[in-house]
């Protein structure tokens, strides 16, 4: 057992030390699943429906309308990052008083940026800064980076029996097949993924972690 936490911490710092690296972006290298592009522009309207109602109802801290675009049986998982390594939680619904996680308050956030679908903006921890600003989804690419997958098999090496089946038969309902989506901006910056369930499409992860550098 105490093996088993050393090996955890040592796996940590190594974290640790490699999102403090000035030469990296805080992207690191994830499993990834092959998806269809979107390119026809009926898709391309829905999709950017979704995207601007979900900042809408961010900015104006509605949870009714946000969780409107939350899917009502697997709702949507937030990833945030306790310490050196990312984390998430899956939840029923939205609630702007009950941030996830609770000492991270939901900030203010402003956009008056036209979305874009083009390449996704990467985060420098040793600049702190984007390599370039807007607001951005990249439906073009048929590789989807799978983040929440990835952090359950991290954290099964250390507590295999974390995750049931039905919470990865859930964690991969909401993310195979989903599009990232970025709104960044030089101070509160706004990370997500929608994804498509038969004709509606709906918000299923909320990254809180990304471009985080001070773990």
């Amino acid at each position: 057992m105490i093996k088993k936490y050393l090996a955890y911490f040592f796996v940590c710092g190594l974290l640790l030390t490699a999102c403090n690296n000035s030469n990296k972006t805080t992207e690191e290298k994830q499993d990834s699943v092959v998806r269809e592009p979107i390119d026809q522009p009926e898709e391309v309207q829905q999709i950017s429906e979704v995207i601007t109602r979900f900042v809408r109802a961010y900015i104006s801290q509605d949870n009714e309308k946000l969780n409107a675009l939350v899917h009502p049986e697997l709702g949507m998982a937030i990833i945030y990052r306790p310490g050196a390594a990312d984390t998430f939680a899956l939840i029923d619904s939205f609630d702007f008083k009950k941030p996830v996680p609770e000492y991270y308050a939901y900030p203010p956030l402003q956009n008056d940026q036209v979305l874009t679908f083009e390449k996704l903006p990467s985060f420098d921890c040793g600049s702190m800064k984007w390599d370039k600003t807007g607001f951005y989804s990249d439906t073009t690419s048929n590789s989807q980076t799978q983040l929440l997958q990835t952090i359950v098999k991290f954290e099964e090496e250390f507590e295999s029996s974390k995750y049931n089946e039905q919470q990865k038969k859930r964690i991969q309902e909401l993310e195979n097949g989903s599009y990232r989506v970025i709104l960044a901006q030089p101070e509160e910056s706004l990370i997500f993924h929608v994804k498509q369930f038969g004709t509606a499409w709906y918000v299923t992860l909320l990254d809180r972690a990304y471009g985080g550098c001070d773990a």
